[in-house]
């Protein structure tokens, strides 16, 4: 009997021991890093591995080609590409501590979800991929489960942003461009700084090339030997499907089975994505281009059919877009860019040049620099940390890297001979010092209450300068840090009164001090004639800045002016039901409001 107790304790005993290994692995990132038998050899800045090479042309991206197997590339692309692997996972690891700050929860819980998540996605991918994942970790070291959880991380965690475009030639080609703007994921210059260009050349496959992160062994953007070039914008809905086929392997693996846009729509149609996305798809060949948005419950494709084609981040196909989250439709930064995009100058043919002037652009019609105007954007944007345009010859793709802004920076061409280093293409823009402070604190790993100590400093050291007062305020704002808001939005006011979102939020504030006289005064009118309430579709506000206005005026008005107050609830109504945003208003802006209203 008492052999029999023994046994059954040792062998719980074992299994709270595996089980304690087990979560200790799955909550750690990126967990051990083993020292690999394989190493390169390295000939005056070209380094071999097999079948493998990689070249480091001084100040600019690794370029990687691998070869053979899928088992065999991922091999070579860990040996490879293993320094630049190991700087990442610093990186990443930062992106997930701030993100697990974010959402108040320990970072191991996060880490053990993200891992949880991306093995039981990785389970859907062909076996060709979960092979290639096995070569990188046997190549570098690092942990199977850590390399899947980066290479996954853009369909589990469903963030990012991205501009897309198409332009027609003199010749009747496609110019194909990009601008990567990965909001929530590219903190102190992810893309930027831990970019790599690798060639896969997979046995009874398409060659694939393709400009992302180090580890994303999917594909956001690249191309292959048939012609074919990919770039992806972010969607939100409102129920993603995290049990889908992974997007970003959807895309690699169109690149490497496709050779026309018909053969991608019948791969891209034949799986239930994870995360909806939004992509542009060229075939210079045929000197063809279109857009395909595609959700966990359908798909919509959009042909090119005039000279230009853009594509931002919210869902055109009108079916399709009645699933897209009511916060990105009551946002914005979408508006803003395209009227800029819909002002750009039409041509009946387009240059590689001017594909770059699309993705700098700034300017609203009106005049105003939107990259320095409230909470407005333009297509040059903070976020920005890649900026692409494909050769529509064939021969490689420009290039500009940038910790933010990245369209205003210098762009380099690259030849798909990639022993030869970057040639220099097209000068920068300069920025304005306090803008280039300004995004370089936006961007920054910083938690949030870290950046409006930033932001009021450089709204010290800019004091005549608006809109530096106005991000301390609009930080305060998004934080509930009341004494802040209330000073810098009153100041952005002072400074420039004409500034429709200044206003806003001067009035906002003195509605939270109770000054409600000034605070209708401010708010009244502020898109159109006093006393009366706005459309929707009011340019100078967003619908959710609208929302606040409306709701505030409401407020200020029930006693005195009923008919008023009736009115704007009447406006509110109309949003609401035009975005489907009831639940957002109750769960996101009254909250706010009731914020506003508390005791200080």
């Amino acid at each position: 009997m008492k052999t029999r107790y023994k046994a059954i304790l040792l062998a719980l005993a074992l299994l709270l021991g595996l089980s304690a290994w087990f979560l200790r692995n799955l909550a750690a990132f990126p967990g051990r890093i083993a020292t690999p038998e394989y190493t390169p050899t390295e000939d005056n800045g070209r380094w071999a591995f097999g079948e493998g090479t990689a070249y480091r042309h001084s100040g600019f991206p690794t370029m990687a080609e691998v070869k053979g197997s899928h088992y065999d590339m991922g091999l070579q692309y860990g040996v490879l590409l293993r320094p630049e692997i190991l700087s990442a996972l610093d990186a990443y690891e930062k992106v997930l501590r701030r993100t697990a700050a974010d959402m108040d929860v320990p970072f191991p819980v996060l880490v053990a979800g993200l891992k949880f998540k991306a093995k039981r996605m990785a389970r859907r991918l062909p076996a060709r991929f979960r092979e290639e994942i096995r070569g990188v970790s046997d190549g570098s070291g690092v942990s199977r489960d850590a390399i899947t959880a980066v290479s996954l991380m853009y369909d589990v965690s469903m963030a990012g942003g991205c501009t897309g475009l198409l332009m027609r030639t003199e010749e009747g080609g496609v110019i194909h461009a990009h601008s990567q703007e990965p909001y929530g994921m590219g903190y102190d210059g992810l893309l930027d700084k831990h970019t790599a260009i690798v060639r896969y050349q997979a046995e009874g496959h398409n060659a694939v090339t393709h400009l992302d992160p180090v580890l994303f062994l999917g594909v956001e953007a690249g191309y292959n030997d048939q012609g074919l070039t990919y770039t992806e914008e972010t969607y939100s809905i409102r129920e993603p499907n995290p049990t889908g086929f992974p997007i970003v392997y959807l895309a690699r693996l169109a690149l490497e089975e496709a050779a026309t846009l018909e053969e991608v729509e019948h791969v891209l149609s034949s799986f239930s994505v994870a995360a909806p996305g939004g992509m542009i798809w060229s075939d210079r060949d045929e000197a063809r281009g279109e857009r395909v948005e595609i959700l966990p419950t359908g798909m919509a494709v959009q042909e090119m059919e005039g000279p230009i084609l853009w594509n931002f981040n919210n869902i055109v196909d009108p079916e399709l877009a009645r699933q897209q989250h009511p916060r990105a439709s009551l946002a914005g930064f979408n508006r803003d860019r395209e009227e800029m995009a819909a002002a750009f100058p039409e041509k009946p043919a387009y240059t590689v040049e001017d594909a770059v002037a699309f993705m700098r652009a700034r300017h609203a019609p009106d005049g105003s620099d939107r990259t320095w105007l409230g909470a407005h954007s333009s297509i040059a944007n903070a976020w920005g940390q890649q900026m692409m345009v494909f050769d529509p010859e064939g021969d490689g793709f420009y290039l500009a890297l940038g910790e933010t802004f990245a369209s205003l920076r210098a762009v380099y061409r690259y030849r798909d001979d990639f022993s030869r280093p970057p040639e220099f293409f097209m000068e920068g823009v300069p920025l304005e010092p306090v803008v280039e402070q300004a995004a370089l604190i936006k961007t920054s790993i910083k938690p949030e209450a870290e950046k409006l100590k930033a932001y009021i400093a450089l709204a010290q050291e800019y004091p005549k300068d608006a809109n530096a007062q106005f991000l301390a305020a609009y930080t305060g704002f998004l934080l509930g840090q009341w004494s802040p808001f209330n000073a810098y939005a009153q100041r952005a006011c002072e400074l420039a009164p004409a500034v429709p979102e200044y206003r806003l939020y001067a009035g906002l504030a003195n509605y939270r001090m109770g000054n409600l006289r000034r605070a209708a005064e401010l708010l009244d009118g502020i898109c159109g004639p006093a006393g009366s309430a706005t459309s929707p579709d009011a340019a100078c506000l967003s619908p959710e800045q609208e929302l606040y206005r409306l709701t505030a005026l409401a407020r200020v008005w029930a006693g005195s002016k009923p008919e008023w107050a009736a009115q704007c609830q009447q406006e509110i109504q109309a949003i609401l039901e035009r975005y489907d945003a009831e639940g957002y208003y109750d769960g996101a802006i009254l909250p706010k409001f009731e914020a506003l209203e508390a005791k200080p």
